[in-house]
């Protein structure tokens, strides 16, 4: 495998632990706000469910700006090179 597609798996493996992460943050500050009794046991596991699934999708986003920010600095990159004066 070449090191670009190592560093793309890497990144989505790394973003989608860091959503589903923040999903299950939210998840524990929903159950910490609602009170037992207000709540049911579907109610929880649903509003789990749920929050993962928020968590995975913002992984998913995560993914694709640091894919666009890599982009935009390689082309920032090349372009400073042939901008560059030359010694």
């Amino acid at each position: 495998m070449s090191p670009r597609s190592v560093t793309l798996i890497v990144l989505l493996i790394l973003s989608e632990g860091l959503g589903i992460a923040i999903g299950e943050v939210f998840y524990r500050l929903y159950v910490s706000a609602i009170p037992p009794v207000g709540q049911s046991a579907f109610t929880a596991s649903a509003s789990h469910v749920a929050h993962i699934t928020y968590g995975a999708g913002v992984g998913v986003v995560l993914f694709f700006w640091a894919l666009l920010g890599m982009g935009a600095g390689g082309v920032v990159g090349k372009l400073g090179k042939k901008d560059s004066p030359k010694a």
